[in-house]
């Protein structure tokens, strides 16, 4: 499978959020609101480290080293706001299948999660280099990637 070029990702993720920025406005205390905030918090430290790897912005191992800590700590939070289909009124991104293949939707959270703490690892408190980074950042594009494929409208 081809790799996906953090620049790539970046355009994604902002399509994405602009997308749903054209939708109704959604109840920030709703499960949608509250998962949307922590994706939000996730893409705000994802898209810095893209930025770097990518060359976009200067290489900073401290600052990459702190969204790396800082995704890691996210990575296990917005799953608890997928409530079951009807619990709540808000329109919300999630496919059906969120709910109808929980153990595939279990996996994938899995998938990232593990990928969130191996970049963690791998950066440590500071890294030497764009190089030491990139697969370990990749994994983690990879991991949102799927789940996205497999479980988002």
């Amino acid at each position: 499978m081809p790799a996906v070029s953090p620049r790539k990702s970046l355009v994604l993720l902002l399509a994405a959020a602009l997308l749903g920025g054209c939708a109704d406005q959604v109840d920030p205390n709703s499960p949608e609101g509250q998962r949307q905030a922590i994706f939000t918090k996730m893409l705000n430290q994802t898209e810095p480290m893209a930025g770097m790897l990518g060359e976009r912005l200067e290489f900073d191992g401290e600052a990459f080293a702190a969204h790396a800590a800082r995704l890691q700590e996210l990575a296990s939070q917005p799953w608890e706001h997928f409530p079951e289909p009807g619990d709540s009124p808000q329109r919300n991104a999630a496919r059906p299948e969120v709910w109808s293949d929980p153990l595939g939707f279990s996996l994938r959270i899995s998938d990232f999660e593990t990928s969130a703490a191996l970049l963690a690892r791998a950066v440590g408190e500071t890294v030497a280099g764009r190089e030491l980074v990139r697969e370990p950042f990749r994994a983690v594009q990879q991991a949102c990637k799927a789940c996205h494929d497999d479980f988002r409208r």
